[in-house]
């Protein structure tokens, strides 16, 4: 039911399917095809079966029978793909292994390449300011960077251009 993410990538096995989850782009994979995301973020998903520890999430997917929840351990650090049917009624955890990746990972653009009007259209100039600052490893307001930080999912539904600073 759990599995180490050393090379930021796993793939879960059960009942003859293969996942494969990608914790960087918080991408999840069926058999090569990459599943709907309908959210991301960290939020208390349950507790892990092999430690106890809290289990952060980290995407919840859907799926033609229901959901698939991504979550992480806070304690041990292991990866925990959990089913739930349409009515979010728990059907139980998938089993994870240590995996390459599949599909090549995207290479994210800097802030500097990204058109200045796309950015401008979401984030506030202070928040602008800060995520070059950070991108370039100088001194910035970390508040600005948090706001930006809320924003970036809103970014790529606009404009398909994913950003991670």
């Amino acid at each position: 039911m759990r599995g180490d993410l050393s090379a930021g990538w796993v793939k879960c096995a059960g009942f003859g399917e293969m996942y494969s989850f990608d914790e960087r782009e918080r991408e999840l994979y069926f058999e090569g095809e990459r599943l709907d995301r309908r959210w991301t973020g960290e939020e208390l998903a349950g507790f892990c079966a092999g430690c106890g520890g809290e289990l952060s999430s980290l995407g919840c997917y859907s799926t033609p029978g229901g959901w698939l929840v991504a979550s992480r351990c806070r304690g041990c650090g292991s990866i925990v793909l959990a089913e739930y049917d349409s009515r979010w009624a728990w059907k139980g955890d998938r089993e994870v292994a240590a995996a390459p990746p599949t599909p090549g990972p995207r290479k994210m653009p800097r802030i500097s390449e990204i058109p200045r009007e796309e950015l401008e259209a979401v984030f506030t100039p202070a928040e602008l300011r800060d995520m070059e600052r950070c991108e370039r490893g100088e001194p910035y307001l970390r508040q600005n960077l948090y706001r930006a930080r809320a924003k970036y999912q809103k970014f790529e539904r606009l404009f398909g251009v994913r950003i991670d600073i």
